[in-house]
């Protein structure tokens, strides 16, 4: 404002000398004012926006996708682990039947390449106050593909059972070798697997280390939404004797029940059959269980 003012004032003293010293007329004065006080032309340059504050075509498209970014909902990842706890009844066949309790859990990871599945379970049965069954059971199963979307993986897997009941007492297995998927869908992964390894019993007629062949094969089958069928079953052969064998089946079956979510019935088998039991051993070992399990 200040600037201003000045600035009148030098027009006002230029046009009263003017007038007095060349004696002109009022008309060409005031055109000389108006031609003093008229705003310089606008330059082109003059149009470009100089403040930072003001958006460019580039930074606004830049801002809007920006905006719509973060407005969008997160998609969460699927996470590559699952797992599940359960307990129920139990049926189990050795020398007598009987009825007891089975507790177990799971849990499993999944990608592109590899399956690694973990499960326990515990068993206990008892009849007119004798123990039947106190068997327990750990065991881990790790696959991993040679090339992604391939068929051909090598597998390891390990287990440590102790029962009370059996001669062996406690018993760890350990296997590795090769496999091959005949399938491996969302549907149905089931995998052929070979390969060698060795056992170990506490005691019993194969006390100490066993070396052994190993030969089997694992599934696990959507047959529809909220029903799956998972299992395995293998021969076990010792290398010194292969007439003498362990043979294991176990299958479950789960279904989803709607009451609550997660929330599972399942029924499960497992059988063992070993050919050299030994004194007081059993041949076969049968136990059958259902219950409850909550996925999560």
């Amino acid at each position: 404002m200040g600037f201003k003012c000045q600035r009148l004032a030098r027009i006002c003293r230029f046009l009263f000398n003017s007038f007095r010293m060349t004696h002109m007329d009022p008309l060409s004065l005031l055109t000389c004012a108006a031609i003093l006080t008229a705003p310089a032309p606008i330059a082109a340059a003059d149009l470009v926006p100089t403040s930072p504050t003001v958006p460019t075509t580039t930074a606004l498209i830049l801002g809007l996708a920006q905006d719509a970014d973060a407005a969008a909902p997160a998609v969460e990842a699927k996470s590559l682990w699952t797992g599940t706890v359960g307990m129920g009844l139990t049926a189990s066949r050795t020398d007598t039947n009987t009825l007891g309790f089975n507790f177990n859990a799971g849990a499993s990871r999944a990608d592109d390449l590899s399956n690694w599945d973990s499960n326990l379970k515990y068993i206990y049965n008892e009849d007119d106050g004798s123990v039947q069954d106190n068997f327990f059971i750990a065991q881990t199963e790790y696959d991993r593909l040679f090339q992604k979307d391939g068929a051909w993986n090598w597998f390891a897997q390990g287990s440590y059972q102790y029962n009370e009941t059996e001669t062996y007492r406690q018993r760890l297995k350990a296997f590795a070798g090769p496999g091959y998927f005949i399938s491996r869908t969302e549907e149905l992964t089931w995998n052929l697997k070979a390969g060698a390894g060795t056992t170990w019993d506490d005691q019993g007629s194969e006390n100490g280390w066993t070396a052994r062949s190993v030969a089997g094969t694992n599934w696990k089958w959507q047959i529809r939404k909220g029903i799956n069928f998972q299992g395995s079953a293998e021969i076990q052969n010792s290398l010194k004797d292969f007439e003498s064998y362990l043979a294991v089946l176990e299958l479950r079956v789960n279904v989803a029940l709607e009451m609550m979510e997660n929330l599972n019935l399942y029924f499960s088998l497992r059988d063992e059959y070993d050919s050299s039991p030994g004194s007081g051993g059993t041949w076969n070992s049968m136990w059958i269980t259902m219950g409850f399990s909550y996925g999560f």
